[in-house]
């Protein structure tokens, strides 16, 4: 039935194209010459040092167990000093300070954060459905900049201290939602180093 039904269409573009005989193309991944598609992503996409392998489809599950003054101790019992956002249970470094609690106004104590800081939730994906956003010591309210940028990305922000956007962020992953949290750490830390800045 096959046959048949390929046969008119060939005979009716004969009249098109006098010798048109049906050409077998070889897909670029079997031509020796072209890279394959997978390789070139492979190549190309961001990797998880994090993660505990680059070819496991199994997610490494880490939670927050601890909050030190200078940054976090994971579930696996890395330490990470500086801040870190967590999604889908891996964690990425975030190069952040707290804000400026000691300064007078909201506007002062945001000085240098923009909505740059927040774009790699554009990329993530599952977008979550949650962001927790730990700002320190005490919960300071988000710039309205920042919170209408996570609002556009249809992402519910939810602003608190650290220590408690981290116990949520294990609870809230736990329970399997798809949330995301961008913990700042207690004090201003060097991530590259663990000191002070």
């Amino acid at each position: 039935m096959r046959s048949s039904t390929v046969r008119p269409i060939i005979t009716s573009l004969s009249h098109i194209r006098p010798n048109a005989q049906p050409r077998c193309i070889t897909p670029l991944s079997r031509r020796s010459n072209v890279p394959s598609i997978q390789s070139y992503i492979h190549r190309r996409s961001f990797q998880n040092i994090l993660s505990p392998s680059p070819d496991s489809d199994d997610k490494p599950n880490l939670a927050i167990n601890k909050l030190t003054p200078r940054g976090f101790i994971l579930s696996d019992n890395l330490v990470i000093p500086g801040g870190c956002i967590f999604h889908s249970g891996r964690a990425v470094l975030w190069d952040v300070d707290p804000p400026l609690t000691h300064e007078a106004t909201l506007d002062s104590m945001w000085k240098g954060w923009e909505k740059e800081r927040f774009r790699v939730f554009e990329l993530v994906v599952p977008r979550p459905e949650i962001l927790l956003f730990g700002t320190g010591k005490t919960a300071i309210p988000a710039p309205k900049p920042i919170r209408d940028f996570i609002s556009s990305l249809g992402i519910q922000l939810d602003v608190m201290d650290t220590r408690n956007a981290a116990s949520t962020y294990n609870l809230l992953a736990e329970e399997g939602r798809t949330v995301a949290a961008a913990l700042c750490p207690l004090e201003p830390i060097d991530p590259r180093t663990g000191g002070p800045r």
